[in-house]
């Protein structure tokens, strides 16, 4: 009996322990659910990590960067932050801070990083630093530091600084980046350990722009300007080269430190010549066969001057020696007839066409008008003065530009940098249109050249002569006002413009050299060796090329001599010339054409083409 009883007494006490057991379970399980029920999967923001646009870069008409993006990054280093992981982590502050300020090139003693280190917070900016700074840094450094990828513009060569800085702030809405991209993600708490990629989207980058700037001559003009300034003590210089034919700048150069053949204002002197030879022969005010005598008496009883040639020549003087010896007194004599036989009106509109007074609208900024004086002021014999480039004050730009017109046949074109803006896609966003003015007739110009050729054959311009090829050109030497006077004494302008080859000009060259201060001071001296220099270099690059260059211009008769027939056909039918209005004899390659190349496709009417034999 004992043992029974002591059996059903452990009996009830294990039943009465599973029963409050089962009692909490229950309890515990009916709060599991309430909290469940209760509790809601809360959505975390998204998070978003920035991938930058790049900017697009600037090409070079050889394909090669003027400039380009390099990756780089922009540094903060949190002070604050690095004195709490100082603490978690045990070492002292703030060592490590003073470490990464020397390891970035700051100075930790100056007073206002000094002041944010003491202070215990707030951050230190740093700015942008190279990739590979950053791929050194130390890691117990880099901790805290905010570190955020960027790119930056990097010119390739010292000598593309200014050209590159100007065309990136001319076409900056094109070059700049367009949009970041970015990488999103969603997190879901404890119910999403690992977040996902929800959406990413590309970066739209800047578009690239390509330019007719050849980094190669540009370099070689910057080193021969920097060198010519420095032989002859002057203030500054600099040389614009271009293809006449429709102005391209290849080259723009200078000593100063912004874009100064758009700015710098200067009198073009004897470089003004060949403009109004052209004008008058095609004014009739002279023509091939006329002479002069000198000296030049000033019709103006107020200014009792006479004027004579500085160079040393026979009288009389023909037309084409007046411009080979640079007389000063045969061109104040063409103005005079000029000036009398059109009207100082008409005379002055002339220099309008020239493009002179305002600008030319190259596509580069902060481009100056320049000055030119109406009649109405003039003083004296202040259009006779125009003519030998004084009282007037012009651009590089402006000049070269004039002058091209001479070298191309007549035509005045809007000189340009631009080629074409292609897209991160490779579309073509905006490619260049020609702006162009014909002034002279072509067989004007023809004769023009011709004494330019004289000039640097035996005249002024001796030293610009190119081994191997003909050269035209032409010298000046300008008074430099200084407190508003100009002296006999100086200082000077020496001046130069020069193209090749002679026959068909594929480069033209201006020169400016601002007051040289060695004793030499005449633009045959200063200034025309570096035609020399630079054609001699721009020839060598050439070299191996095929001599014939086609460089078709839409609003001339393109020069098809040397092509295959269908190779001229497509060209005519490219210059919307229509198939019916073209002839042929022969089946090998063009040795005649009629209209002749550079005449005005509004004259080409009719195409005849004479081929070889085979």
């Amino acid at each position: 009996m004992l043992l029974l009883a002591v059996k059903i007494n452990v009996n009830r006490r294990i039943h009465f322990i599973l029963l409050i057991f089962l009692i909490v379970f229950s309890i515990y399980t009916v709060r599991s659910f309430v909290i469940a029920s209760d509790f809601k999967k809360i959505k975390i923001a998204k998070t978003e990590v920035t991938i930058p646009a790049r900017y697009g870069n600037i090409i070079g008409s050889d394909g090669e960067p003027i400039m380009q993006n390099n990756l780089a990054y922009n540094v903060y280093i949190d002070v604050g932050y690095a004195k709490t992981l100082s603490r978690i982590n045990g070492w002292k502050y703030p060592d490590r801070v003073i470490e990464a300020v020397k390891y970035f090139g700051l100075n930790p003693n100056s007073p206002t990083i000094s002041r944010i280190i003491s202070r215990q917070r707030g951050g230190i900016e740093v700015g942008m630093v190279s990739a590979q700074k950053i791929k050194m840094l130390p890691n117990d450094l880099s901790k805290f530091m905010n570190i955020q990828r960027s790119y930056v513009e990097t010119k390739v060569a010292s000598s593309l600084d200014v050209i590159s800085q100007a065309i990136k702030d001319e076409y900056f809405k094109y070059i700049s980046p367009k949009k970041n991209g970015a990488i999103f993600y969603d997190s879901f708490g404890p119910y999403n350990l690992i977040s996902g990629i929800k959406k990413s989207v590309s970066p739209l980058n800047g578009d690239t722009v390509i330019t007719t700037i050849n980094p190669s001559i540009q370099a070689f003009a910057q080193k021969m300007i920097d060198e010519d300034v420095k032989a002859n003590a002057a203030h500054g210089g600099e040389v614009i080269v271009t293809n006449p034919q429709n102005n391209d700048i290849l080259a723009m150069a200078s000593t100063w430190q912004y874009d100064a053949p758009v700015m710098n204002l200067f009198q073009p002197a004897s470089t003004m010549k060949p403009l109004i030879f052209c004008e008058a022969l095609q004014e009739d005010a002279v023509s091939t066969g006329t002479k002069f005598n000198g000296p030049y008496y000033i019709p103006d009883p107020k200014i009792p001057l006479v004027v004579r040639d500085a160079e040393p020549h026979p009288w009389p003087v023909s037309l084409k020696d007046a411009l080979v010896y640079s007389s000063d007194v045969a061109e104040m004599k063409i103005a005079t007839r000029l000036i009398k036989k059109i009207g100082p009106q008409a005379y002055y509109d002339w220099f309008l066409k020239f493009g002179f007074g305002h600008k030319t609208g190259i596509d580069l900024p902060r481009e100056v008008n320049g000055i030119l004086t109406p009649p109405s002021k003039w003083y004296g014999i202040g259009g006779q003065e125009m003519a030998i480039g004084q009282s007037i004050a012009v651009t590089g730009i402006q000049m070269v530009t004039a002058l091209n017109a001479v070298a191309n046949g007549g035509y005045w074109v809007r000189p340009h940098v631009l080629d074409e803006i292609i897209s991160p896609s490779g579309s073509i966003v905006y490619a260049y249109h020609p702006f162009v003015r014909k002034i002279f007739e072509s067989k004007i110009t023809k004769i023009v050249r011709k004494f330019m050729v004289g000039v640097v054959e035996k005249g002024t311009g001796i030293p610009a002569q190119i081994k191997g090829i003909s050269v035209g050109g032409k010298t000046g030497t300008a008074q430099k006002a200084e407190d508003g006077k100009v002296s006999l004494k100086g200082p000077w302008f020496s001046l130069f413009y020069g193209f090749f080859p002679a026959g068909n000009p594929k480069y033209s060259i201006y020169v400016m050299v601002d007051q040289p201060s060695k004793g030499l001071y005449y633009g045959e001296d200063v200034a025309a060796p570096l035609i020399h220099s630079i054609g001699e270099y721009i020839l060598s690059l050439n070299k191996g090329k095929s001599d014939k260059i086609y460089d078709f211009l839409p609003y001339k008769m393109p020069d098809l001599e040397g092509l295959p027939l269908n190779e001229a056909l497509s060209v005519l039918e490219n210059f919307s010339i229509s198939p019916n209005h073209i002839s042929f004899s022969g089946n090998g390659v063009v040795i005649a054409q009629s209209p002749t190349p550079g005449t005005p496709l509004s004259k080409a009417k009719n195409v005849i083409l004479k081929l070889s034999a085979s």
